[in-house]
C-alpha cells in the first residue's frame, strides 16, 4: 500500500513541478514584457521632447525670419527634462525661401538616437495700409 501512494504521490509532485515551471515562465515572460514597454514608453517620451525642442527653435527663428533677421546655420545645445538635445542647424537661402534643416541628437542608454525636421520659411513683409 505504501508503493501506491508513493508512486501517486510521485504523480502529484511531477504535475506540481510542470505547473510551477508554468507559473515561472509566464511571470519571467510577464517582466519582460514590462521591462520591454517602459524602454519604448521612455523612447517615445524622448522622440516627443525633440520634436517640441524643435518646433520651439523653428518658430523661434520664423519670428527673427519676420523681424528681419535671417535664420543661420550652426549647432547648440536645448536641455529639456534632465536631458540634453544637440541641435544642429543647417539653412539654405533660395531666392525668396530658407529651407531650415534641423538634426537634433541625444543619447538613449548609451546609443545616439537622432530626428529630422524641415521647414521652408519666407519673410513676411509688412503690409502697408493706405486709408
Amino acid at each position: 500500500m505504501s508503493t501506491r501512494r508513493n508512486r501517486a504521490e510521485a504523480g502529484w509532485i511531477l504535475i506540481e513541478t510542470v505547473v510551477l515551471g508554468i507559473i515561472v515562465l509566464a511571470t519571467a515572460a510577464a517582466l519582460a514584457l514590462f521591462a520591454r514597454t517602459a524602454l519604448l514608453e521612455e523612447r517615445a517620451a524622448e522622440r516627443m521632447e525633440a520634436a517640441f525642442a524643435a518646433r520651439a527653435q523653428l518658430s523661434m527663428m520664423e519670428a527673427e525670419l519676420d523681424q528681419g533677421i535671417p535664420p543661420l546655420s550652426g549647432q547648440t545645445e536645448v536641455s529639456s527634462n534632465d536631458r540634453v538635445y544637440q541641435v544642429e542647424t543647417s539653412v539654405v537661402h533660395q531666392h525668396e525661401f530658407y529651407d531650415v534643416h534641423l538634426r537634433i541628437s541625444w543619447e538613449h542608454l548609451g546609443h545616439e538616437e537622432q530626428a529630422d525636421f524641415v521647414r521652408r520659411m519666407r519673410h513676411h513683409g509688412s503690409a502697408v495700409h493706405s486709408p
